[in-house]
């Protein structure tokens, strides 16, 4: 509820100063892992987690439903870049290949028009698992894209990324 209070108070005062809070454009991430970048990447998907739900009925309540919350499944994270001569991500992914995947935390960061992180999310012992090589076509003039599917243990929005993505918004338009 504090959140829609923030974005409603946000909003008035863009109306009445003239500042507006864009919306981040999906075009710009980074993946850094265990404190080195490894990437940029044009595309990321799959993040996100759902939580499965029991549902019961009381014996002789048979209007009500009780539902509780159980256990927590993530999605596997696709991410989308062009290949180039240094690639971190194929050196990782090589060690599942030979059968000893190397489970790391790291994080996505969602960069603002300017480069600057505007959120980001942190995942907690993520592995690469697949490989989707780029499509070889000499008649293309596309950029070679490949793609790679890690999965994770867990992921969390950091609360600091809304608090400076937040503040450095609001410095743009005032700069």
């Amino acid at each position: 509820m504090a959140v829609a209070g923030l974005n409603m108070a946000a909003g008035l005062a863009g109306h009445f100063t003239g500042f507006h809070l864009d919306v981040f454009k999906a075009y710009n991430f980074l993946l850094e892992i265990h404190g080195v970048f490894v990437g940029g990447f044009k595309s990321v998907e799959g993040t996100g987690s759902k939580t499965e739900v029991f549902r019961f009925h009381e014996g002789g309540a048979n209007g009500v439903e009780y539902k509780l919350p159980g256990p927590i499944t993530y999605g596997d994270l696709v991410l989308s870049s062009g290949l180039t001569f240094v690639d971190p991500m194929w050196l990782w992914y090589r060690s599942t290949l030979y059968g000893k995947p190397q489970r790391r935390n790291g994080t996505i960061y969602l960069l603002d028009d300017v480069g600057v992180p505007a959120a980001w999310w942190n995942l907690t012992n993520a592995w690469p698992t697949e490989w989707i090589g780029p499509r070889f076509d000499a008649t293309e003039p596309l950029v070679a894209i490949q793609s790679f599917t890690l999965v994770y243990e867990s992921i969390a929005k950091s609360l600091a990324s809304s608090a400076v993505g937040g503040a450095a918004s609001l410095l743009e338009k005032l700069v």
